[in-house]
């Protein structure tokens, strides 16, 4: 036996109108939050493989897209080619800086500045794990 995985349409103008599992009202709930802290804040979101996360983030995103909030999907697993994650998520900062507003260039500036202060150690850490010291 064989299981599909089929996406669930996200429209544009009705995000959660195929949710067949009301989720819409959980998306309310968090936009209020984010509505209520305008400085930002960590926001996590856990459950069991297969639950549903990344189908209501998508519908979430769609919701909040409509409502003119800025938004950034960044989907962890789809970057996983990098080895530090922060790198990726810079690199996705950067693209949105070029085509959205200034807002972000603080946040990109700031984070380049702790890869940069960081990247000495990492560089350090990663020729300590993929060469011999003996032969440097």
């Amino acid at each position: 036996m064989a299981l599909k995985h089929y996406e669930i349409e996200i429209k544009q103008e009705h995000s959660f109108e195929n949710c067949k599992l009301g989720r819409e009202k959980y998306a309310k709930i968090l936009t209020n939050i984010i509505e209520n802290y305008p400085e930002g804040f960590v926001l996590a979101l856990n459950n069991r493989w297969g639950t549903g996360k990344t189908t209501f983030v998508k519908m979430w995103e769609q919701d909040l897209k409509k409502s003119d909030f800025k938004t950034i999907y960044f989907n962890a697993w789809e970057n996983d080619f990098e080895d530090n994650p922060l790198t990726a998520l810079i690199g996705e900062l950067q693209i949105i800086n070029k085509k959205e507003e200034e807002k972000f260039s603080k946040v990109v500036k700031n984070a380049a500045l702790i890869t940069k202060n960081v990247a000495p150690t990492l560089l350090k850490a990663l020729l300590n794990k993929y060469i011999d010291s003996e032969t440097l």
